[in-house]
């Protein structure tokens, strides 16, 4: 069994909107009007994509603004025996260029990935390898559960609302707390220091809890 931290990218690694300004820039903006970020809209958005990889890379690198607490948050839960994931729907080339710096070679991630033959595609998988069109979120969080590993959710986007419900926990912030709502063990948070503050004051509970099956 492992105590997985669940970290959305847009508003837990990075600031939220930097998908949305590169495919402002790049692609097409009207396919993920009103913050959509589902795998279809953005496939199509990115399906616009004309710009050599390098030249988005390198303006992911000038917009990306890490979230403050962030490289404290990972360094806490790899210490203290959690095991940091970044899980989203946004794609690889924000994700992996982001997280690049060596400081989180460690930190595991899944998000869409893309290729350019002509054209940029963006594709998703299972945790099995099998290509989806929806669902992305949802199929690592049955994984995680399948594999029997305690999960604590954070993240601030909507579209995390059922992977959050999957969770043993959450931690919360922005839209995202408004749609889940309060719960025994749903948390806020409005810094991400919080969320390290919940851990250190519910981790170990959770983890004896989650052994024991009163989870």
């Amino acid at each position: 069994m492992a105590s997985v931290l669940w970290l959305d990218f847009e508003g837990v690694v990075v600031e939220a909107g930097l998908t949305e300004a590169i495919i402002a820039e790049f692609g097409a903006p009207q396919s993920t009007a009103g913050g959509d970020a589902s795998e279809r809209s953005l496939a199509a958005a990115m399906a616009a994509f004309e710009a050599p990889r390098e030249e988005v890379e390198s303006r992911v690198r000038e917009l990306a603004r890490l979230r403050p607490g962030f490289e404290e948050l990972v360094g806490w839960a790899q210490w203290h025996g959690w095991l940091p994931i970044v899980i989203s729907t946004a794609p690889d080339v924000c994700v992996e260029t982001v997280l690049e710096d060596p400081g989180f070679d460690r930190v595991t991630r899944h998000c869409g990935r893309t290729r350019q033959v002509y054209r940029w595609r963006l594709t998703y998988a299972s945790p099995r390898g099998v290509e989806l069109e929806e669902g992305f979120l949802l199929s690592y969080a049955a994984a995680l559960r399948d594999a029997g590993d305690l999960v604590v959710y954070v993240g601030e986007q909507p579209g995390g609302q059922q992977a959050a419900g999957m969770a043993f926990a959450s931690c919360t912030g922005g839209p995202l707390r408004e749609a889940l709502g309060a719960g025994e063990r749903a948390h806020g948070f409005a810094a991400l220091g919080e969320v390290q503050e919940v851990l250190e004051r519910e981790g170990e509970a959770w983890k004896a809890a989650f052994a024991s099956g009163r989870g």
